[in-house]
């Protein structure tokens, strides 16, 4: 049974929105796709630039650097650059609550 920690309220993390937080010393990026929250690595794996800060758009986030885009529902890169996939985690939201686990999401059908 994975164990869940709470890392951000819902009214914290406006939709459209991502914020890193630290997860037992990873950084784990929350993102916001239309009020379903979503959790990845904070670490591009083309070059290992950190996500914050990259735009969300339509479930997929570009990466600062050099606009790399995954999709942090599954963590699936898009083009030769995004190939290798990000890592995801468990979320779940409780009581208004964003909590997140350190093992890996369940990836969508």
């Amino acid at each position: 049974m994975s164990q869940f920690h709470h890392v951000l309220d819902c009214a914290d993390l406006p939709a459209g929105k991502s914020l890193a937080v630290d997860l037992d010393g990873l950084s784990v990026l929350v993102c916001n796709v239309n009020n379903e929250y979503f959790a990845v690595e904070n670490r591009c794996t083309h070059q290992g630039a950190e996500l914050q800060g990259g735009r969300i758009r339509n479930g997929m986030i570009a990466c600062p650097l050099h606009g790399v885009l995954f999709d942090v529902r599954n963590g699936c890169g898009k083009g030769p650059l995004g190939r290798v996939p990000l890592r995801t985690f468990a979320v779940q939201v409780v009581d208004g609550r964003i909590e997140v686990s350190q093992e890996a999401a369940a990836v969508p059908a």
